[in-house]
């Protein structure tokens, strides 16, 4: 009888490990953010900024997701005058395993952004930070840096960043 109940616990546990051909290997799947975002200027040159960005990529597994980024960028020191910026950017996130519909993530984007009026006027454009996805809402806090430059003259203008947006 002991020997029976073990093989059949052994032929069990072998059924549950077995996955079907289809479900070998992480699961991806299409993922979309849009958002919109504040940026309070930090460092030499204090411009604050308002963006609206999407992210079109793949959800890859569980823990990780990556897209490419689009979006338009006013930085201002007030409302009446400012630059508009264009970036384009890869958007790269790492989510911590959870349970549920929260889903915590550590992100970085990387990219260049382009001064719409003057497109020869640009430069590098980096932002990290941690958010989460609660359903479809997103939310994040982080870093954001853009360059701008021409013929070797660049400045740099950082700003702590508040991301609101949907993820679908």
């Amino acid at each position: 009888m002991k020997k029976l109940f073990a093989i059949l616990l052994v032929s069990l546990c072998s059924m549950t490990m077995i996955e079907p051909a289809e479900a070998q290997g992480p699961k991806t799947k299409y993922h979309g953010e849009v958002y919109v975002s504040g940026g309070y200027g930090v460092g030499d040159a204090q411009l604050h900024r308002l963006q609206l960005h999407t992210i079109q990529g793949a959800r890859i597994g569980e823990c990780f997701s990556m897209g490419v980024g689009l979006g338009v960028d006013w930085y201002t020191n007030d409302i009446e005058s400012g630059i508009a910026v264009i970036p384009i950017f890869a958007d790269l996130k790492l989510y911590a395993p959870t349970l549920g519909n929260f889903d915590p993530y550590l992100m970085v984007d990387l990219g260049y952004g382009f001064a719409a009026e003057e497109p020869q006027l640009g430069g590098l454009m980096f932002g990290a930070g941690i958010g989460f996805k609660a359903g479809i809402f997103n939310m994040s806090i982080g870093y954001h840096l853009q360059q701008l430059g021409i013929q070797g003259l660049s400045i740099g203008m950082s700003a702590i960043q508040l991301k609101l947006g949907v993820a679908f």
